[in-house]
């Protein structure tokens, strides 16, 4: 499994360039399960938009209390910045691909 993945974000009328890790994903399962949100397989756009949230938070790109809902009305794109089929595959656990 992949460890990074880069994706440049606009939100707000920013736009970031930020990789997320490992980190980033737990974070993203916290966030999912806290607000009840779609698993993966049932939303990717949703995971591409918590993983940045949660990488934009960690470099301090974004506030720290800054609400997950806030964060997704203002986001205008992301962009992942490494081949999409590969970096799909690299974030399935072993044998999920």
């Amino acid at each position: 499994m992949a460890e990074k993945l880069n994706f440049t974000v606009e939100y707000s009328g920013n736009t970031e360039n930020v990789t997320a890790i490992y980190a980033d994903l737990v974070k993203y399962d916290i966030l999912r399960a806290r607000h009840n949100f779609p698993k993966r397989e049932e939303s990717d756009f949703l995971f591409m938009a918590l993983v940045a949230f949660a990488a934009l938070i960690r470099v301090g790109k974004v506030a720290q209390g800054t609400k997950v809902e806030d964060f997704l009305n203002s986001l205008e794109g992301i962009t992942p910045e490494d081949d999409a089929e590969e970096a799909e595959a690299d974030f399935q656990p072993d044998g999920a691909e």
